[in-house]
C-alpha cells in the first residue's frame, strides 16, 4: 500500500495520460489486494456497488492465498486516448484470485490484462467500474 501512497503523490503533477495510468494503477492495486476501502477512493461514486458486490464474495481464504502469494502489478501501463475526459488503461497483473467454478475456491491466475476506464471529473481522474474487471489475456493456470 506503500507503493500506492508513492503513485498518487507523483500522479497529480503529471500529464493527464500520466495521471489516468496512476490513478488506474492504485485503483488496481488497491482492488486486486481486496483493499476495496482504497479502492473506491480511486473510482466514480457509481462504481461503488461494484466494490461493495465484490467485497461480499472474499472469504478468509481468499485473504490468506494473497498473504502467501502476493498480487504484483505492473507499473507499465498502456493508457489508450479516447477523449478529453476519458482514457482506457491496460494494466498487467500476476496472481490476482479468480473462481474458476461457482463450487469451487478461488485460485489465483498467473497473470492478466484487465482494461480500466478511467474517467475525469471535476478536473480529477477516477475509475469507473461497468461491472466486476475481467481479464482479456489470462494464462489457463
Amino acid at each position: 500500500m506503500l507503493t500506492s501512497v508513492l503513485m498518487l503523490a507523483g500522479c497529480s503533477m503529471g500529464s493527464d495520460d500520466s495521471s489516468a495510468s496512476c490513478t488506474a494503477l492504485a485503483w488496481a492495486d488497491a482492488y486486486f489486494n481486496c483493499d476495496f476501502v482504497e479502492a473506491a477512493k480511486h473510482a466514480t461514486p457509481e462504481s461503488e456497488k461494484w466494490l461493495r458486490f465484490a467485497a461480499s464474495n472474499i472469504v478468509e481464504d481468499d485473504l490468506q492465498l494473497l498473504r502467501d502469494n502476493p498480487v504484483e502489478i505492473d507499473e507499465d501501463a498502456d493508457v489508450t486516448y479516447s477523449n478529453d475526459t476519458l482514457r482506457v488503461v491496460s494494466i498487467d497483473v500476476k496472481n490476482f484470485l479468480v473462481n474458476r467454478s461457482v463450487d469451487e475456491p478461488k485460485e489465483q491466475a498467473d497473470e492478466g490484462t484487465f482494461l480500466v476506464n478511467v474517467v475525469k471529473r471535476n478536473g480529477q481522474w477516477a475509475v469507473r467500474m461497468e461491472g466486476l474487471p475481467r481479464s482479456g489475456k489470462q494464462s489457463p493456470d
